[in-house]
């Protein structure tokens, strides 16, 4: 199970902000990680309304805790880049604005999969026998 600091930690990789030794916990990014658990929140709160889940939501309130019910895959797979995106839409619009489409493509991939995996395969004619030639007159 993935925590805050694991999408913490991809989305300083992304945003360049890592140290010589790699670490995300330096000077420059302790504003972001003040503001990254309020912004994981939002998203696991999104998540859980695409996936069409219902009920309470148990914020996170620091980067030690894990993502309860959220995938691996889609943890650090797609949300880094809205993290990423959230972070920086005051100091860099552009860089930003590249990272929420890139969220968005990745979120539309992976929901377009798992609805598609979760559905039992049938398609519902909503056009009543229009296949036949039994409409009628234009």
């Amino acid at each position: 199970m993935k925590t805050v600091k694991d999408i913490f930690d991809a989305a300083m990789g992304l945003m360049d902000e890592l140290d010589r030794e790699g670490k995300s916990n330096n000077p420059d990014t302790a504003e972001f990680g003040l503001r990254t658990p309020g912004i994981v929140n939002m998203m696991v709160a999104e998540y859980r309304i695409l996936a069409g889940e219902k009920g309470g939501i148990v914020p996170v309130e620091d980067m030690e805790e894990p993502l309860l019910r959220i995938p691996d895959v889609y943890a650090v797979g797609v949300m880094h880049y809205g993290l990423a995106a959230n972070l920086l839409v005051d100091e860099n619009p552009a860089a930003a604005g590249f990272y929420e489409q890139r969220y968005e493509e990745l979120r539309n991939i992976y929901f377009t999969r798992f609805g598609a995996e979760k559905g039992d395969g049938a398609v519902e004619d909503l056009y009543g026998g229009i296949e036949f030639g039994r409409f009628g007159r234009w």
